[in-house]
Order: C-alpha cells, then structure tokens, then sequence
C-alpha cells in the first residue's frame, strides 16, 4: 500500500509507507523526504488504524512535546502518545502540525476529536506501539522507519 501526503502540502514530497507481513502484529515501513513528514504520515497510519476510514474532524487540538534521547525513541514516543491519547481520552489524531523536530525533540500541534461510535469505523485494539524490529534511520537522503503495532 502506499500513501502521499494529501494535495495542499508541499509538492514533490517523497512520502510512502506499506504494510508488512508479520505474524499478528502489524508491521509498517515508512520513506519519506524529510523528518518531519514522517511523522505526519505515521500519524495518519495511526488514524487509520484507530478509526478506519471513517472521516475524524478537526474539533479539538492538543499540543505534543516530547524529548528522548535519539530519533528512534522519539519516534516510539510520538507514537505511543498517540495511542494514549486515543486508549485514555478516546482522542482521535486526524492531523499534525509540526512546529519542530530535530532527532531528539518533538513539538506539534495534533488537531482531532473524541472517538465517536456512531460515525467511526470499530476497529482492533492497538496495545502497544513496540520496540521489536523498531528502525528509524536516515539513508542517503531519505528518512525510513519500521514499526509493529500490537493488535
């Protein structure tokens, strides 16, 4: 499966991700341009694994600060956040706006709205974002990422 930054973000951007075979888990592979848009295109993963297809709105918007000590824990940070928003708030992450990210720090803004059962797609539980097969690197100029996701 790949996916592209939708029509209004910067042009040209290489930005793709597909889903991996793994055993029952899933597993996802991130390319990308730039830092940054690694983040906005595993954030709308995690919308998708969390809600679907279903349309989530731009109701409310929380801010994210994180700080780790390289970019593969942040990255696992960000994600995990994520998760939590959605496990202990029922809050839906349907964009972000990052306002900084370095390798080890992380500022954004995530704009969604609360889980509801109605209009969002029921879909497995996410557990846990692991460590297991976790890569964050950059390669030439390229950033690439692998992730499994406990269902």
């Amino acid at each position: 499966m790949r996916s592209a930054l939708p029509d209004g973000d910067e042009a040209g951007q290489k930005v793709t991700h597909r889903f991996l075979p793994h055993t029952a888990d899933i597993k996802v592979a991130f390319e990308t341009d730039t830092l940054e848009a690694l983040f906005v295109e595993a954030t709308e993963v995690m919308r998708g694994l969390l809600a679907g297809t279903s349309p989530v709105e731009l109701r409310e918007e929380r801010l994210l600060e994180l700080e780790c000590p390289d970019i593969a824990e942040l990255f696992l940070a960000y994600l995990k956040e994520l998760v939590y928003q959605f496990a202990a708030h029922g809050f839906l992450v349907a964009r972000v706006e990052i306002d900084r990210v370095d390798q080890t720090t992380l500022r954004a803004r995530a704009f969604g709205e609360a889980l509801d059962p109605e209009r969002h797609e029921h879909q497995p539980e996410v557990k846990a974002v692991t460590r297991h097969h976790l890569v964050v690197e950059q390669r030439d100029r390229l950033w690439f990422a692998e992730v499994v996701f406990d269902v």
